[in-house]
């Protein structure tokens, strides 16, 4: 067999098509002639009618046919001792169950399956001509170029199959290809990529400006999703997710989760107050332990500290110690600071903490509300860093791991 040429290998139809000749060797003895000075003649397709020939067809092949134009591409060639030579011209389409796991990453390989229609090993037996040799019994022409795909090997075999109706001789080839990834980058991973960094635009969008926030996230998300199914249009509907799936999808989470984080930000940061809520002149002193000679003291109400100075009710409730006493602001701050932190903040985010968004309404302050959260500024490292990491991960991993 020759390949002259290959043509579209199809994922969705799991299939794909070459052009070859196939050339075929027997002997018949009853085909034996003596003219003198001749050894070989060559004959026309009209011959074969006449002659024994083996139903020889391609088990997984698909709306294969033989070309015809302008004359039908085949000739017959019978040698004095009986050998007929038979060679065809022929367009293959066959079936090949790819797996798609490392889609576009994947390395397919397309098998050609060929034997008898009715024939056992009884009375046929398919071998490469060149079988057990340096020689290789399919060759390939030089100037093969595909699109998509690098043509690595192509190998071939001979097999015996074992069926109920008998033992059946059939020859196998495989085709081995290699995808090309730069179309795929070009198309796919590289605007996802750039898609998911403009999305963590949004952290450094004031956290007031909701429309231009969500409207981001939404726009972020709908453009992967498009990309998504776009790709997915060439695929087969394949019940497992390829590497191509496992990119978009944390694509789309890493979305997702800024969208979520603007939602966070926004119900449990974003607080004003509420009428007749809480003042900080009415807040109690809490009860705190006597202080160390080298502690400080907070004092929570104005009643306890005016103007920086202590009251004799202070004097008498504290000991005989030396400590600075810090400002009753200073105090507030720090305590803030703490119970804003990112830990406690993604805590009270996760289990809904309604209490503690009642408690923000309550001593909530309208002149703050363009404050920039402690939740934005973390994710400005967070996302950017977990992303590049996943990208390291993925392309180690589906490129030298599996």
């Amino acid at each position: 067999m020759l390949i002259r040429s290959i043509g579209q290998i199809s994922e969705s139809d799991m299939d794909y098509s070459f052009q070859c000749y196939f050339r075929q060797r027997w002997t018949d003895e009853r085909l034996r002639f003596d003219i003198r000075n001749i050894t070989e003649v060559t004959l026309n397709n009209l011959f074969l009618s006449n002659i024994w020939k083996p139903n020889t067809f391609f088990m997984n092949g698909q709306k294969s046919h033989q070309h015809n134009i302008p004359r039908p591409n085949l000739f017959v060639r019978i040698r004095n001792d009986g050998r007929v030579y038979l060679s065809r011209r022929l367009t293959v389409k066959a079936a090949c169950a790819m797996k798609l796991n490392l889609y576009p990453m994947d390395k397919p390989s397309c098998p050609l399956v060929i034997g008898s229609y009715g024939y056992t090993e009884d009375d046929i037996l398919y071998r490469w001509k060149y079988a057990g040799t340096n020689r290789t019994s399919v060759d390939v022409v030089n100037d093969i170029r595909l699109a998509q795909f690098d043509l690595i090997t192509v190998t071939s075999s001979n097999m015996t199959d074992h069926t109920p109706f008998g033992e059946f001789s059939i020859l196998k080839v495989y085709i081995y290809f290699e995808r090309h990834i730069g179309f795929f980058i070009l198309q796919t991973y590289l605007p996802c990529s750039m898609i998911t960094c403009l999305s963590w635009v949004s952290f450094w969008i004031n956290r007031d400006a909701a429309p231009a926030r969500v409207l981001l996230g939404v726009t972020t998300i709908l453009a992967t999703a498009g990309i998504g199914m776009t790709v997915r249009e060439g695929l087969s509907r394949v019940s497992y997710a390829t590497a191509l799936d496992t990119y978009l999808n944390v694509c789309v989470v890493y979305e997702m989760a800024a969208m979520i984080e603007y939602a966070a930000v926004n119900y449990f940061t974003k607080v004003l107050p509420l009428e007749g809520g809480a003042d900080s002149s009415d807040e109690e002193i809490e009860n705190v332990d006597p202080p160390g000679p080298n502690e400080s003291v907070c004092l929570y109400s104005q009643k306890e500290y005016i103007y920086g100075k202590r009251t004799p009710e202070l004097e008498k409730a504290l000991p005989r110690t030396s400590f600075k006493l810090r400002s009753v602001d200073s105090c507030r701050k720090n305590r803030r600071k703490r119970q804003n932190s990112f830990g406690r903040l993604f805590l009270k985010c996760l289990t809904g903490n309604l209490k503690y968004r009642s408690h923000l309404r309550g001593r909530g302050n309208p002149d703050t509300g363009n404050a920039v959260s402690n939740i934005d500024v973390w994710c400005r490292y967070v996302f950017p860093v977990t992303f590049f990491v996943f990208n390291i991960s993925y392309w180690l991993c589906y490129l030298f791991i599996i």
